[in-house]
């Protein structure tokens, strides 16, 4: 087992911690993913708004994040606002059915949106706190398959039991899946503290605004802006895709939420392959450089497809790599990337970048594909219209692993001369 995931002695309990944290996390959103899908079908003529919905909330809660990063410990600001999104779910349960107004269906879907990329994120800063980069390198993408097997169960678990349950029920059995998962980030930051013989993790202090303004201070951190904004281009382009094909093709709130699990669930089986078998041997083997260059590549391929054949099967098939690729390869190597900077921005400017830029490329890849669909082009057209995005994403990728293995010498040089001081 040791050599299948690279574990060293005295790694497991944290990996094990991290590893079920990750499983529940993903299992209680992968449960309501499905849900939005619908709901994205049910309005593919609206989505753009709730983008920008999504983006302006973003925009609202992150210096309150801010707030509490500078001025609450680890240990306290963590499970509080994964409490918080817990109680607002506990809403959504008690009012969200199959038949629920437009604007009940607006807000779970702004909400939803705004949870998976905070709770996440908040999620992967922990991880790159408390593992070095040589660590990240070896198990990222085992906690990462933890998270890829709860999203397995999730859609599975939806698709099986919406038929009886309803979506309420749907979303009740989420919350049980969130608060196990809270229970485990709570474990796992005492088991840090008494790692550090009780002595709790440092406030990070700054100000609230530090996270942003360092983003734009930094060629490091707008290059890994340049990786989420070239990705986002390309996958909303996809979902958008998808919603509008499958409004097209498929009838039915029920029969529409079981088409998007089972997409989730083909998705998740890839990335858990990706994640527990290859992607850490191609970090190590390829290094970061090569490695940060597959997705596009790749890619680049599927779309070539879709310019040439349409159809929701072939449509589907190319967002499913897509996502695999980036639950699988993408997502742990972003991760690592932030394995190399200092606590400040392993928390808020890394979650600036989750959350508002993320969001906000997402705003603009949806408003371009709605323009793009007025004028009158077809989506097999605006496929081909993708490929220069994705030539900009390698040559962008590239130096961003350049960039990591600069500062990761950097970091190794220092973390070295400690030890021999020490």
């Amino acid at each position: 087992m040791n050599k299948l995931i690279k574990i060293q002695k005295g790694e497991w309990r944290r990996f094990l911690l991290a590893f079920g944290y990750f499983f529940f996390l993903l299992a209680g959103y992968f449960m309501l993913r499905p849900i939005r899908g619908t709901v994205a079908s049910n309005h593919s003529g609206s989505l753009h708004l709730l983008y920008t919905a999504t983006f302006v909330s973003m925009l609202l809660i992150v210096p309150v994040f801010g707030w509490l990063v500078s001025r609450f410990r680890r240990g306290r600001f963590i499970p509080a606002i994964y409490l918080f999104f817990i109680s607002n779910l506990v809403f959504f349960a008690l009012v969200f059915d199959d038949s629920a107004g437009d604007w009940i269906q607006y807000g779970f879907y702004v909400w939803l949106s705004v949870f998976n990329l905070f709770v996440v994120s908040i999620f992967w800063s922990f991880m790159a706190d408390i593992f070095h980069p040589e660590q990240a390198q070896r198990l990222f993408g085992s906690i990462m398959a933890g998270g890829s097997l709860g999203a397995i169960a999730g859609p599975l678990l939806t698709a099986g039991w919406v038929g009886q349950i309803g979506s309420g029920g749907i979303m009740i059995a989420a919350i049980t899946c969130l608060l196990i998962a809270t229970g485990f980030a709570m474990v796992l930051g005492r088991f840090e503290r008494q790692t550090h013989h009780d002595q709790p993790a440092r406030i990070i202090g700054g100000s609230i605004w530090e996270g942003a303004l360092q983003v734009f201070r930094s060629k490091y951190l707008l290059l890994i802006c340049l990786l989420m904004l070239s990705h986002n281009l390309t996958s909303t382009f996809l979902y958008n895709g998808l919603a509008v094909l499958v409004d097209q093709n498929i009838v039915g709130f029920d029969e529409r939420t079981r088409f998007f699990s089972k997409v989730d669930l083909v998705v998740q089986v890839l990335a858990f392959l990706f994640q527990f078998l290859i992607t850490s041997r191609l970090v190590i083997y390829l290094g970061m450089p090569r490695t940060a260059i597959l997705p596009p590549m790749i890619l680049a391929a599927g779309f070539t497809l879709l310019g040439s054949s349409m159809g929701l099967v072939l449509f589907a098939a190319v967002q499913v790599a897509q996502r695999a690729l980036n639950y699988g390869l993408l997502g742990p190597v972003k991760e690592m990337l932030f394995t190399v900077v200092d606590r400040e921005t392993k928390y808020k400017s890394k979650n600036f970048i989750d959350t508002a830029v993320y969001r906000g490329s997402d705003v603009t890849a949806s408003w371009l594909f709605k323009g793009m669909m007025t004028a009158g082009l077809s989506i097999g057209q605006i496929a081909w219209l993708y490929l220069p995005i994705m030539a900009f994403w390698g040559f962008g990728a590239w130096h961003l692993g350049k960039a990591y293995l600069r500062l990761k010498k950097r970091l190794d040089s220092v973390s070295g001369q400690e030890a021999f001081t020490g």
